[in-house]
């Protein structure tokens, strides 16, 4: 029995290898995590970022197609979130394999008319008190020029592919299980925004709020991977459902 492959993304400037390096010490042992690193950080710091959503997507695709030999899911938090969602939907529509589930955490429904962030094209001083609201980037990183040069030019990419992107081929929805995660007190992506995801998939809906803010990914992290668990469901599911398929 193969276990499910969980492929998790990371929010804007974050490396995957990091955000996630203490998950697998919790999760069961049919559940293997696999951090998706982004051009630009991480072992992948040598390459230049991507500042557009459909190049993280064909990105994306490269480095997970050759991984899919079983069943498997994928989680994203902000930015990760939504490069989930569009990485899950060019694996169905354009390769024919449906993600078991998908697993968004702290961005908002992609269709809402909502209007678009400029934050990306602000000076440095204000991008760098931008940060600083977000409260994602610990101090003492923020207050570092040197490290703050060499992070800068990725954060900006991650900041231009979030804001520049818009949803195409809205008809196109996934077909697996897709729940969202969200923070109580999150103004990136407040519970409020959270429920029109449901449109974006055929399949069963849940939306789940955590206590804290944006990064409640971190501050909340046992309860959120106890979640995870429960949404990606017991040992022997998977395969339980490619039998059901098969006799479909």
């Amino acid at each position: 029995m193969k276990p499910v492959r969980l492929f998790c993304l990371p929010y804007a400037g974050g490396s995957a290898v990091r955000v996630y390096h203490d998950w697998p010490a919790e999760l069961p042992g049919h559940i293997e995590l696999r951090p998706l690193e982004l051009p630009g950080r991480g072992s992948r710091m040598s390459e230049t970022p991507c500042p557009s959503v459909d190049g993280l997507v064909d990105d994306l695709v490269h480095c997970v197609l050759p991984a899919i030999d079983g069943p498997y899911a994928l989680f994203g938090h902000s930015l990760g979130g939504l490069l989930a969602f569009e990485l899950a939907r060019r694996l169905e529509h354009a390769h024919h394999r449906p993600a078991r589930h998908l697993l968004v955490s702290g961005y908002e429904a992609p269709d809402l008319p909502t209007e678009p962030d400029r934050d990306h094209l602000l000076p440095d001083d204000e991008f760098r008190k931008r940060l600083r609201e977000l409260s994602g980037t610990p101090q003492e990183v923020l207050d570092n020029d040197d490290l703050m040069e060499l992070l800068t030019p990725v954060l900006r990419a991650d900041f231009t592919a979030s804001n520049t992107y818009r949803l195409g081929s809205p008809w196109l929805r996934l077909s697996c299980p897709l729940t969202v995660f969200g923070g109580l007190d999150d103004p990136e992506a407040p519970p409020h925004t959270l429920r029109a995801w449901q449109h974006r998939s055929t399949g069963p809906f849940r939306l789940r709020l955590l206590p804290g803010n944006h990064f409640f990914l971190h501050t909340e992290r046992t309860s959120l991977i106890e979640a995870v668990i429960d949404a990606l469901g017991p040992a022997g599911e998977a395969d339980a459902g490619r039998r059901r398929g098969r006799r479909a």
